[in-house]
């Protein structure tokens, strides 16, 4: 037998400008004295897991994962949102256009996050809640992995990649200012989250090892 078939969907939320552009030419590219320095901001929700019991042994299907065909008694289903809002600015001048990112949000969260457990065990039985005990320890590496992950992403946003008031860049129009900064968070975010996934599947793999599955079932008589 198998307890889970791991589910992980990462989904990036279309990037949102709120952009502002000021008249006034300036002879060389610079912000503002009073502008503000850069900000960066990461918000993380773990969520709280969905407990399912209404799918059968057959509905959950199968998997030949320790070289033979076993059922699938329960699954960790996990879905990643990674969003990224930015406002920045550009001005005109006469060579082109000057922009600097003002501030970025992050937010790290789980939308998704179920626990399905076979329907044949009902809720309290010993072999329920020995599946569930199994299934929570994939939520927890699942949880674990996004608070360190929120810490990577505040330090990738701190390259010298992102233009800031402090250190502005020039593109030949707003068009590709706004280009720029799209492929310069897209640049710098997408190796995190693609990091990020390989690290949950090889931890979601430590889980599931033979010797686990046995100390699982030892806890109850009948399977």
């Amino acid at each position: 037998m198998y307890f889970r078939r791991y589910l992980l969907a990462i989904s990036i939320a279309g990037v949102f400008f709120a952009a502002s552009a000021q008249d006034a030419a300036a002879e060389e590219c610079k912000s503002p004295d009073d502008a503000e320095s850069f900000k960066v901001n990461v918000d993380v929700d773990a969520g709280v897991p969905n407990i399912r019991n209404h799918r059968s042994k057959a509905q959950l299907g199968g998997t030949n994962s320790h070289g033979r065909r076993r059922q699938i008694l329960g699954t960790m289903q996990g879905e990643v949102d990674l969003r990224w809002f930015i406002n920045y600015h550009i001005e005109d001048f006469q060579d082109g256009s000057c922009y600097w990112v003002a501030s970025a949000n992050v937010e790290l969260s789980y939308h998704q996050l179920d626990v399905n457990i076979a329907s044949e065990y009902e809720p309290g039985s010993c072999q329920y809640e020995a599946i569930l005990d199994h299934e929570k320890e994939h939520v927890v590496v699942a949880q674990n992995i996004l608070s360190p992950y929120a810490q990577q992403i505040r330090a990738a946003l701190t390259t010298l990649s992102i233009p800031t008031p402090d250190l502005p860049a020039v593109a030949d129009s707003p068009a590709e200012a706004r280009a720029q900064v799209q492929a310069v968070f897209r640049r710098v975010l997408l190796p995190v989250r693609d990091q990020m996934s390989r690290l949950v599947r090889a931890r979601q793999a430590d889980v599931d090892t033979r010797e686990n599955y046995r100390r699982t079932f030892r806890q109850c008589r009948r399977w």
